[in-house]
């Protein structure tokens, strides 16, 4: 993940913070039943791309830890 080089681990926490707030208020506030398939699947859709994304922070994160960075 080139663009995580320059950024702090603060800046990493943040930005992984607010991943996971977007994917709850996606799980909490705008699931329904009312919605079409098309929109699950677009939310499902989201949902995934932000918990890869969201992954790949964590794992920055842990690698800057483990090295003392």
């Amino acid at each position: 993940m080139p663009e995580n080089d320059m950024m702090t681990l603060a800046e990493l926490h943040k930005e992984a913070s607010e991943i996971q707030l977007k994917i709850r208020r996606l799980l909490l506030h705008n699931y329904s039943y009312d919605d079409g398939i098309a929109d699950q699947l677009t939310k499902i859709s989201v949902i995934s791309d932000l918990r890869q994304k969201f992954i790949a922070i964590e794992k920055e994160i842990r690698l800057r830890t483990d090295s003392g960075q």
